[in-house]
């Protein structure tokens, strides 16, 4: 009885622990697991990979993934690398005997997460790794090695998943002398998991664009790694060159077949080998200067997380979650803070009547469904948001809404008889098929509802856009040609 008692009172401990006993621990790795006071129960989890040269502790220290933790109540695993493992105790992205599924340093991960998730409240839904360097490496290798247990992942100064198989092709991973097509980066994730057929874990990439340790080429070759295990193409759905009105940041964003965005880059412009940090109090700040840590106004962390969707925003916006098309009057609202802006962002077709910069904006909507969008730009310069209201718009009370018909609408290739077989409610429409330049390869007019398009009997394998146009619509969708 006594040692069951000292057992649950030892989970019950918050704060910065090291835990000795996880598993097995193939790989020969150190653990240390973070518990924010107050956290409630089913919390996501966040794995974090230190680089070379570098500690848990140190890189926690510069990344601040604890301080996020506090403030948004999720558990965090620290996997540590020893020397006795690797000199410069960088993590072995590089060897097969460490990158395999249930071998060495990402079984040892693995059964770090086990750990947690035997002894504390964990949402398996919400489970996710970040990683800088080789620690990015290995980021990709858990991704690539366990697609099941992950919601997404976060690269920072990375390479993909078995882009080496030794130190001397990991040096030329590196220096950027490796690279292939997104098949053959796709296919290095799939024949890991040849059986698997679920879903695969969202990715974020971020990179500096003067790094010399690790090449930006990489951050290209992981896109293609990862838009392809996704039967997404390598054109980006959206481009923002100065993400936050900072111009360092690019920002490009990759949707799949149904337009979830599945891989984001973020590209940090004369940045070095490391992470983004900004340092500060503010909502979206944080993170230390160090060796491997860089201030541009952008704290990656933060970014990461938002991008896993562990960020508890301070407030949300009051209105209504479903309007009729051309509604007037409608009203959005946020707290209102002394000195603070608000910039509203809505979908296409709605105008605003009143309010923007305020905390209460009035507008006409339109006839789409989107988000309502809205920064808060604080006194003292801090921002706050986005903060997101889903608003679907109907034509009325009783009819049927974009997202509807969206869904409504499904497109499969049979690669057997060289066609794409389409499902659709809509009475007339034009059907035109495009490769993924845009170069339009076939249209077909005056099709009614479910049809049979066939394709050109020249079409090579590889990914295509199909475009449904009525009068007054055009719904696209992505399709694979095997």
């Amino acid at each position: 009885m006594f040692f069951s008692l000292s057992i649950s009172f030892s989970y019950s401990q918050t704060g910065w622990q090291p835990v000795t006993s996880f598993g097995s621990n193939p790989g020969n790795l150190q653990m240390f697991s973070y518990v924010p006071t107050g956290i409630p129960a089913n919390a996501p989890l966040v794995v974090v990979l230190h680089g070379c040269t570098e500690t848990a502790a140190s890189f926690e220290g510069d990344s601040g993934w604890d301080t996020l933790s506090n403030h948004n109540k999720f558990y965090v695993i620290h996997a540590q690398q020893q020397s006795a493992n690797n000199s410069l105790t960088c993590f072995n992205w590089f060897q097969a005997t460490d990158y395999s599924r249930n071998q060495g340093e990402v079984y040892s991960i693995k059964q770090m997460m086990n750990y947690m998730k035997n002894h504390y409240s964990i949402d398996s839904s919400m489970v996710f790794v970040t990683g800088l360097s080789a620690g990015a490496c290995m980021t990709a290798a858990m991704l690539g090695a366990y697609p099941e247990v992950f919601n997404a992942g976060a690269i920072m100064a990375g390479a993909p998943y078995k882009s080496a198989t030794d130190e001397i092709s990991a040096d030329d991973v590196m220096y950027g002398y490796v690279t292939k097509t997104p098949e053959a980066w796709g296919d290095s994730v799939r024949d890991e998991n040849p059986t698997y057929n679920g879903s695969f874990p969202r990715v974020a990439i971020f990179q500096g664009t003067s790094d010399i340790t690790v090449s930006p080429v990489n951050a290209k070759q992981l896109m293609y790694q990862w838009t392809n295990v996704h039967r997404a193409d390598t054109v980006p759905d959206s481009t923002n060159n100065a993400f936050y009105g900072n111009n360092k940041i690019q920002l490009k964003q990759f949707h799949d077949s149904t337009g979830n965005t599945v891989v984001e880059t973020y590209m940090i412009s004369t940045m070095s080998h490391g992470i983004s940090v900004y340092p500060g109090t503010c909502f979206q700040q944080g993170g230390t200067t160090d060796t491997y840590s860089w201030n541009e106004s952008f704290y990656s962390s933060f970014w990461a997380a938002e991008f896993f969707g562990i960020i508890n925003n301070p407030y949300s916006i009051t209105g209504p979650i479903t309007v009729v098309y051309e509604q007037a009057g409608v009203v959005f609202s946020v707290p209102n803070h002394s000195g603070s802006t608000y910039q509203w962002i809505f979908p296409a077709g709605v105008n605003i009547i009143s309010g923007q910069g305020t905390n209460q904006v009035t507008v006409t909507w339109g006839n789409k469904s989107g988000f309502v969008t809205v920064n808060e730009t604080e006194s003292g310069s801090c921002v706050v948001g986005p903060i997101e209201l889903y608003v679907t718009a109907t034509v009325n009370t009783g009819g049927i809404n974009e997202n509807s018909e969206n869904e409504l609408i499904t497109v499969f290739a049979n690669q057997a008889d060289n066609t794409v077989n389409v499902k659709s409610f809509l009475s007339n429409y034009n059907a035109s098929v495009y490769d993924i330049s845009g170069r339009l390869l076939q249209k077909v007019t005056n099709l009614s509802k479910n049809a049979v398009i066939n394709l050109p009997y020249n079409i090579q394998p590889g990914i295509y856009i199909l475009k449904l146009s009525t009068a007054d619509k055009t719904f696209s969708r992505k399709f694979i040609k095997m």
